[in-house]
């Protein structure tokens, strides 16, 4: 079923016979509903299905910040999506194939946003407790631009923050918390935008922080010990998080 929005002529959401009809950017779009298919995939159609798959997995779990990052590249009116450019530069730039023949992303090529504004020079990143530590080169221009931050590692732990300092503090503290219950490494991600214009840089890749490992302490073999269970994680450990302005 179908509703009409503007009268008989204008345009309409949802399914009339095999078409659909929805609006994207500000734009009414309709597009056919293809037919089943009957003949086996062929291996090039099952590898490009499988790099989608790949794709949207890593970009589905944080797709409302990169569609933040993107959202200048996509402007009303535009007949492709915010998140759809951000699909595509994966598709096309960071996608590898493992020994097995199988895709899979390299997060050090992603961009999780795109645009004019001048992106961190030599920016990197360390871990120090529950803190991230980020360092960039000041070249004297573009200072009050804002720095963008996003922490993900490719699961389920997240986390987005787009008011950090100014370009010409050359430096920013990022205070999280669960850092200690990381399991995979946590890929960084940066980049500038101007508060005012709503301009914003191409993010780069800061590094990646590991899993931190558990001291084992000594223990008398003498006299052995079973060692206590791990305490629960507290609640919502792996929510997203926007830390306060």
């Amino acid at each position: 079923m179908a509703i009409i929005q503007q009268g008989i002529n204008g345009p309409f959401r949802g399914k009339v016979g095999s078409v659909i009809g929805y609006t994207l950017n500000g734009q009414n779009v309709m597009r056919s509903i293809g037919k089943r298919r009957t003949r086996p995939f062929t291996e090039l159609e099952l590898l490009n299905q499988a790099k989608m798959k790949v794709t949207s997995e890593y970009l589905g779990r944080i797709k409302p910040f990169v569609k933040f990052g993107y959202r200048t590249e996509a402007p009303n009116g535009s007949r492709i999506g915010a998140f759809q450019l951000a699909q595509s530069q994966v598709r096309k730039h960071a996608l590898e194939i493992d020994s097995e023949g199988k895709p899979f992303v390299n997060p050090a090529k992603v961009l999780i946003s795109k645009g004019n504004l001048e992106p961190p020079t030599n920016c990197s990143v360390k871990a120090d407790g529950n803190r991230l530590i980020f360092r960039w080169d000041y070249l004297k221009r573009g200072g009050y631009h804002r720095l963008l931050t996003l922490a993900y590692d490719g699961d389920s732990f997240r986390f987005f923050r787009d008011l950090g300092e100014e370009r010409r503090n050359g430096a920013d503290i990022w205070d999280l918390h669960n850092l200690d219950l990381l399991e995979q490494p946590l890929h960084v991600y940066a980049a500038f935008r101007d508060t005012i214009t709503g301009e914003i840089s191409d993010s780069v890749y800061c590094g990646a922080i590991e899993p931190s490992v558990p001291s084992v302490p000594d223990i008398d073999r003498s006299h052995p010990q079973t060692p206590p269970a791990p305490p629960s994680p507290p609640s919502g450990q792996y929510e997203l998080a926007f830390p306060d302005r």
